[in-house]
């Protein structure tokens, strides 16, 4: 426990370096969620690390190694939020259509189908498996055989398609 905490008093700073790195400052919501991971990160990396962190000559070895695996354990984090935040959505998205009248619903429909008629096969797959499915960008990247950037590109189409809904 003494080793844990003259740890964290001689390395704290290299948390809030990264956390600043990845744009999480104190007064953000999540920074003490973040902070954290952070220091039970940076006991692994003690625990991990191959020299003694401890000891002076070994300081930027592990400041070094220990800002890597902070960094990656906020990227995982930052990904897994976001994630679920997207799934979060399309859920509420699915229960506001069940909550809305019949003739909503209809109308809804009419205007989906129109949207449908003017999507290439793969436009539609992409519908079916990011609303359907549930899978996001990587996701179908993966199902589909094809790179991210091309996924993100049949979301453009369906976007540029999509622009009647805004004009009416």
């Amino acid at each position: 426990m003494e080793k844990l905490t003259a740890l964290l008093e001689q390395y704290e700073g290299v948390i809030y370096n990264e956390l600043k790195k990845m744009g999480i400052y104190k007064k953000s919501q999540d920074f003490d969620d973040y902070y954290q991971l952070g220091c039970i990160k940076l006991f692994d990396a003690f625990k991990t690390c191959e020299v003694d962190a401890l000891k002076e000559e070994h300081r930027y070895q592990f400041v070094k190694y220990a800002g890597q695996r902070l960094r990656w354990a906020f990227l995982d984090q930052k990904r897994r939020d976001r994630n679920l935040l997207d799934h979060e959505d399309q859920e509420d998205d699915f229960q506001m259509l069940l909550t809305q009248p019949f003739e909503e619903n209809v109308a809804f429909m009419d205007v989906f189908m129109a949207l449908m008629n003017q999507l290439t096969l793969k436009e539609k797959s992409f519908i079916q498996d990011r609303f359907i499915g549930g899978l996001n960008m990587s996701e179908i990247a993966t199902k589909r055989g094809v790179s991210r950037k091309t996924v993100h590109m049949w979301r453009k189409g369906i976007q540029e398609k999509a622009q009647f809904l805004k004009n009416g």
